[in-house]
């Protein structure tokens, strides 16, 4: 039965029909094509930050394309922040590498319209760090301690400075630093969204309901305490105290910063 269906065409138009409430397969445009190409060449590096593309004319003639399909092209990869056209110019589109930056940005304006409130922003960090602690530990590389050390004395500079706007982005570049020593890439991509997300948070709340300058100073002084033990510990190859002493950080720390509060709301709180 098998083979007399394999060789019966109405067979074939039904197994390939569209199933219910499936869209149907789009074909991609021709700029979207191209855009895909350039992106890819910039992806795998073969431009460059800085590097220019080609002329507009050499590349329709390279590609066999018309002078809007290029321009829609450039649309799609200008939208990503791949490319940076300046209109007029006689030298061509200016080449991006992806930035976190942008990811970061639109992922907070992803997070705030979903409706995530800021506590579960500061759980993703506790769902993370405690693991990358853990693993720096069992490593102890001196490279990444040094790392630590130097940020934990800028923090430091910073507090006994009052810097406190500035601390607070500290605190974040701290956790993000972590994360990157710890040697994961992927998890390093995910705090950096993280923490230039919370960074603006914190910013923004101390902006906005200036803490005691007196409580400031010993709220910072603890902070910075508590990351000298924490590299202390790495250092000695105490895993399983790193961990949970940086769990308790945390912890702590989301008790101030944690606030049950739509991210939207908090990012848009007037005078």
């Amino acid at each position: 039965m098998a083979e007399a269906n394999a060789g019966n065409p109405s067979s074939k138009r039904s197994r390939l029909a569209p199933r219910p409430n499936e869209k149907p397969l789009r074909v991609p445009k021709t700029a979207e094509i191209i855009a895909d190409k350039i992106r890819h060449d910039i992806i795998a590096g073969r431009l460059k930050e800085g590097d220019s593309l080609p002329p507009e004319a050499q590349l329709m003639e390279t590609f066999s394309i018309s002078r809007p399909t290029l321009r829609e092209a450039f649309r799609i990869l200008e939208a990503e922040r791949l490319i940076n056209v300046v209109r007029g110019s006689r030298t061509g589109a200016r080449v991006h590498e992806p930035r976190v930056e942008s990811v970061s940005r639109y992922a907070s304006f992803v997070l705030q319209s979903s409706g995530v409130t800021v506590a579960d922003l500061y759980e993703a960090r506790l769902a993370i760090e405690p693991h990358v602690v853990r693993d720096l530990a069992n490593k102890s590389s001196k490279t990444a301690v040094k790392r630590l050390r130097e940020e934990a004395q800028r923090l430091a500079e910073m507090a006994e400075a009052e810097r406190y706007a500035e601390f607070m982005v500290g605190i974040a570049e701290f956790h993000r630093v972590l994360v990157e020593v710890g040697g994961n890439e992927t998890l390093h991509l995910f705090t950096r969204v993280l923490q230039d997300v919370a960074a603006q948070f914190q910013v923004r709340n101390l902006s906005l309901r200036p803490r005691d300058p007196v409580e400031q100073k010993k709220s910072s002084r603890a902070g910075n305490r508590s990351f000298e033990k924490l590299i202390d510990l790495i250092e000695a190859g105490e895993a399983d105290a790193a961990e949970q002493h940086w769990r308790l950080h945390l912890i702590n720390a989301n008790k101030v910063w944690a606030i049950d509060m739509p991210l939207r709301d908090a990012l848009s709180v007037s005078d």
